[in-house]
């Protein structure tokens, strides 16, 4: 309830909040306190800022990142004294755009705050006018890659063979696709090195997170299996822990759909595969299902023919127990169990060992 009287500060009569008139109150509580001037650490090379971390702007455009920096500065140097106070903040052009580690850039913003205190009827308006001074500096993540700082290195191999030069480049695609994707949310999960070698490629990388995460991705795509191993490399001067590098070795599969493999000496041709296991039939008359883990897969298998090493044919004939195939390159005749739903005239894979010819697939299920 508010008494009327006399204000103490002007000697107006009036309703009276804590001893002053409406006005009076105003001017010795306002409704934000915020500096007259604020300062944010900007990095000079990737145009990251400083909050409570360092983080990465939304925006693409130049003026789009001044503004989101300004504005992101101004909100967090606010002190609201009410809760419902809102407050919009406008943040205005700047009077020099960045151009390296001296410039200095200075971005007026207007803010205004609406609302009234407790005690008040009536909203009222604040205005105030700030500057906010980038100051350019270079930001953890830029200052260690550039010194080729890493904590974790990506191995990409294959299992029991070298990775084929189409590979190579379809895995480095597929790397360089997902380190895209970890940065939005990992800012050290940079490549600061890579290393084609013959037997795969490797990455030296700035985060162990993001190590492990596009190894897992690696896995999820092809299939096969990551093995991690730690080394200590120093003692944190500040903390007293130890301090490690960590090596991910992710080994996609020896295999690939319809090449046959020898498992429990049975031939088996491979059908699919996912994350976890390889999936295969028996070739036999059978063609029970086979599911393998990937460790039993690089234990206990070796391949035997690839599919395209098999020999194509042709089929000339089908009854309800057997087919008759002619090689396309010798022309021999070969019976074969009925293992699939083939018609006369379909291409096939077939595979001839110690004078036996197996049924491995259909071409164009393959294709």
């Amino acid at each position: 309830m508010r008494i009327k009287g006399f204000c103490y500060r002007c000697g107006a009569e009036d309703e009276l909040i804590e001893g002053l008139c409406p006005i009076c109150y105003a001017q010795e509580h306002p409704l934000i306190e915020v500096p007259e001037v604020v300062e944010m650490e900007v990095c000079h090379l990737c145009g990251s800022y400083k909050r409570k971390v360092w983080q990465s702007p939304k925006g693409n455009d130049v003026y789009e990142i001044l503004d989101e920096i300004a504005y992101y500065a101004t909100k967090d140097n606010i002190k609201k004294h009410h809760p419902d106070i809102e407050v919009e903040i406008i943040p205005h052009e700047p009077k020099q755009l960045p151009g390296g580690k001296r410039s200095r850039v200075e971005i007026p913003v207007t803010v205004i705050a609406t609302g009234k205190l407790a005690g008040e009827k009536e909203e009222r308006e604040e205005r105030k006018d700030i500057t906010v001074y980038l100051k350019m500096v270079q930001c953890p993540r830029c200052s260690r890659y550039k010194s080729s700082y890493y904590v974790a290195t990506l191995q990409v191999r294959a299992m029991n063979r070298f990775l084929t030069d189409e590979e190579v480049e379809e895995l480095d695609r597929f790397v360089r696709e997902e380190v895209a994707k970890r940065l939005e949310k990992d800012r050290m999960a940079f490549i600061t090195k890579f290393t084609r070698l013959k037997e795969g490629i490797d990455y030296q990388m700035g985060s162990m997170g993001g190590a492990r995460n596009i190894a897992q991705a690696i896995k999820a795509r092809y299939g096969g299996k990551i093995t991690e191993t730690a080394k200590l490399v120093g003692v944190d001067k500040n903390t007293g822990k130890n301090q490690y590098r960590i090596t991910v070795v992710v080994r996609i599969p020896e295999y690939k759909i319809g090449d046959v493999v020898e498992y429990n000496e049975k031939l088996h041709v491979v059908t699919s595969m996912n994350e976890n296991k390889l999936y295969m039939l028996t070739m036999d008359k059978r063609r029970d299902k086979i599911s393998l883990s990937w460790n039993e897969v690089e234990k206990n298998t070796k391949l035997v023919r690839k599919w395209e090493e098999c020999d194509t044919s042709t089929v000339i004939s089908v009854t309800k127990d057997n087919i008759m195939v002619m090689d396309d390159e010798t022309y021999e005749v070969y019976e074969l169990d009925k293992v699939a739903d083939v018609k006369e005239g379909e291409k096939v894979k077939i595979l001839k060992k110690d004078g036996v010819a197996y049924f491995v697939g259909k071409i164009d299920e393959k294709s």
